[in-house]
């Protein structure tokens, strides 16, 4: 269960950092209305960094105090901490969840995703430490609890955040339900596989906008899709036929989509598994410094590559200047 949580914590914070990195890159344009930046409104950036310095002070000051009161609480007592501190931040962004401000809007959001956070801690030591269930269960539970609540976070408030939480919840819950029904000794090719397809499905969800919002979706998705076939390389290499095979299918999805994080993504994965595989079964017969030589020469054709591609994007009407077929024939009567 330790694991599963840092697992979750590992991921969330990789998810958060490449949201960031997304929202302030995406240039999908049918997207345009989704990542546009929000009016100003009357707080501050000051008002609004001194909040979540707020939130920072009020975690530190209770992890601290709790720690030193924690040996002597009971099962319940720990499962309370955790429930209380969902409770908590839940609370408090519901009562601000009718705010017209961006800048309050955001730390709703904030509020609401750190209150998934501690879903795995109350029903995990429920589970495990009060009711005796075993790891292995206690995991799936987690994951389905996670899953489930943050779900019903999503429906009330369909941002990026909570479609963070959500993917990340149900990445733990896929895992968690592989280990349970390999009783404890998953191989990596089963969680390999199953957080690939999970990761595709993840892009279909957003691009058919059945999980908002789409950007979001799409990249969560894209990004685990190419990340998943690592897991399996150790003891598997056919699977570098997946990885690049995937990699080549979202660099090519980026030129009709406009989407340059996603040919971004695409392109340095299939540079770092084309690198690996190279590495592996070339690299005793090639040598080292040919092996460097191929592996500057393969990042050239990557980055000749990708310029073609963005060069070969059509441009929209408007940047182009062309009319529609309806207006000629209207100027043309």
């Amino acid at each position: 269960m330790v694991i599963l949580v840092l697992l979750a914590a590992v991921i969330g914070f990789l998810c958060y950092g490449f949201y960031s990195w997304a929202h302030q890159r995406a240039q999908t344009a049918g997207d345009a209305h989704e990542v546009s930046e929000e009016p100003a409104g009357h707080v501050s950036l000051l008002t609004e960094a001194v909040s979540y310095v707020g939130v920072i002070l009020v975690l530190a000051g209770g992890i601290a105090a709790i720690a030193r009161r924690w040996g002597d609480m009971g099962d319940w007592g720990h499962v309370c901490v955790f429930a209380g501190a969902t409770a908590l931040f839940l609370t408090v962004g519901a009562g601000l969840a009718n705010a017209r401000e961006p800048a309050l809007k955001r730390l709703v959001d904030v509020l609401w995703f750190m209150s998934v956070a501690g879903v795995p801690g109350a029903v995990g030591f429920a589970a495990h430490d009060v009711y005796g269930r075993s790891a292995q269960l206690t995991a799936v539970l987690v994951g389905i609890c996670m899953a489930a609540y943050s779900a019903g976070l999503w429906l009330l408030r369909k941002h990026p955040l909570q479609n963070i939480a959500m993917f990340v919840s149900l990445v733990v819950t896929i895992c968690a339900t592989i280990t349970a029904i390999t009783h404890g000794n998953p191989p990596w090719l089963a969680i390999t596989l199953a957080l690939w397809a999970f990761g595709l499905t993840w892009v279909v969800f957003g691009w058919r906008r059945w999980v908002e919002p789409r950007w979001a979706t799409v990249q969560m998705g894209t990004l685990l899709s190419l990340v998943a076939p690592s897991f399996g390389l150790g003891e598997h290499g056919w699977v570098y036929a997946i990885a690049v095979a995937t990699a080549v299918a979202v660099m090519a999805a980026s030129v009709p989509l406009r989407n340059t994080p996603m040919l971004a993504t695409g392109t340095i994965g299939l540079f770092v598994y084309v690198t690996s595989m190279v590495t592996r079964y070339f690299a005793d017969s090639l040598g080292v410094p040919a092996t460097l030589a191929l592996t500057s020469a393969l990042i050239l054709v990557l980055a000749a590559v990708g310029a073609r591609l963005l060069r070969k994007t059509p441009e929209p009407e408007e940047a182009t200047g062309e009319q529609p077929p309806s207006q000629h024939l209207t100027n043309a009567s």
